[in-house]
C-alpha cells in the first residue's frame, strides 16, 4: 500500500516541476522510513540549512559548549588559512549584530542561528565548537553522504578555492528526523531542538503550503537560485512527516519559494488523504 502512496506522491510532485530547470530534490519520511522521494542524493549547495549541523553539534550529549556565553566578533578563521571578516550585508540578524564586541547568551545564539537564520550567531557558535566537531556530529549521525560541512557561513576565500558545504534532499530528511525524535541527541536535547525549530520565523515555503494553524518546525536556506525547506509536520488527522525539498534551479527567490510551498502543498493533500 504504501509503494501506491509513494506512486501517487511522485506523480504529483512532478506537475510543479515540469520544465523547471536545474535540479530539484524530495524526500518524505515518516516513522523512521521513507515514504517517497525524487532525486534524493542529489548535491546542493546548502545554504542556511547546514546551520541545522551546528545545531546538532551544539545539543550532542557531552559534546556542546561549555560556556553559558560567547564574545560576539564578526572576524573568524578560513578553512584555507587566514580570517575572513562576515559582511553584516548577508545577514539579516539585527539584534545579535548589536552585541558585536559583547557577550551573548548561548542559548540565545541558537536560537538566533534557528528561528532567523543569523549568519553572525551560526559562525560564533560553529567557530567555538571548531567545524571538526561538526563533521564529527554528522559522521556519527551515518549522514556524511548528505550532510558536508567544511567551511563557516562568509568565507569566501575557501569558497573560491573548492571547499565548500553540501546537502542532499536525503541528508536534510534524516538530519531533522533524527534531531528531534531523540535518536541524536536524546530526549532532553531532542526538545530543546524541536522548540528552536518550531519557532521559525521564515515560513515561505514547507509551511506556507500547509493549511493555517498546521503545526510544523523548520529550516530552510536559500541564496540566489537556490531554496531549500526541510520540517517536521503534525497534522491533526495523520502521523507526523518530514519533508526535505532542495530545489537549486536560478529561479527568483519569490519563486522558488512558490515551488518548495506547491510541492508541500501536495505532500499534505495526498498524505492526508491516504490516512482519511
Amino acid at each position: 500500500m504504501q509503494s501506491a502512496l509513494a506512486e501517487q506522491l511522485h506523480e504529483a510532485w512532478q506537475k510543479p516541476l515540469s520544465g523547471l530547470p536545474g535540479r530539484v530534490g524530495l524526500q518524505l519520511r515518516s516513522a523512521g522510513s521513507v515514504i517517497a522521494e525524487l532525486d534524493p542524493d542529489g548535491p546542493h549547495y546548502p545554504a542556511s540549512t547546514m546551520k541545522l549541523a551546528v545545531l546538532g553539534a551544539l545539543l550532542e550529549p557531552g559534546a556542546g559548549i561549555a560556556a553559558d556565553e560567547l564574545l560576539v566578533g564578526d572576524v573568524f578563521p578560513s578553512a584555507v588559512g587566514g580570517q575572513f571578516r562576515l559582511d553584516p550585508a548577508d545577514d539579516q540578524d539585527d539584534l545579535t549584530w548589536a552585541h558585536l564586541g559583547r557577550p551573548m547568551a548561548v542559548a540565545q545564539l541558537a536560537e538566533r542561528m534557528i528561528v532567523v537564520s543569523s549568519n553572525l550567531a551560526t559562525d560564533v557558535l560553529a567557530d567555538r565548537l571548531g567545524i571538526h566537531r561538526v563533521q564529527d556530529f554528522v559522521r556519527r549521525a551515518g549522514l556524511e553522504a548528505g550532510v558536508s560541512v567544511r567551511r563557516l557561513i562568509g568565507d569566501t576565500a575557501a569558497e573560491a578555492s573548492g571547499v565548500t558545504n553540501t546537502v542532499t534532499a536525503a541528508g536534510l530528511a534524516r538530519l531533522l528526523e533524527g534531531l528531534t525524535d531523540g535518536s541524536l541527541l536524546g530526549a532532553s536535547g531532542a526538545e530543546q531542538a524541536t522548540a528552536l525549530l518550531a519557532g521559525q520565523q521564515h515560513l515561505d515555503m514547507i509551511a506556507a503550503g500547509l493549511p493555517a494553524r498546521t503545526w510544523s518546525a523548520s529550516k530552510g536556506g536559500w541564496v540566489a537560485g537556490v531554496n531549500h525547506d526541510v520540517a517536521l509536520v503534525r497534522p491533526e488527522s495523520a502521523p507526523e512527516y518530514v519533508l526535505a525539498v532542495c530545489t537549486s534551479t536560478g529561479l527568483s527567490h519569490e519563486d522558488g519559494c512558490a515551488v518548495v510551498a506547491e510541492l508541500s502543498r501536495l505532500t499534505w493533500e495526498h498524505w492526508t488523504a491516504w490516512h482519511s
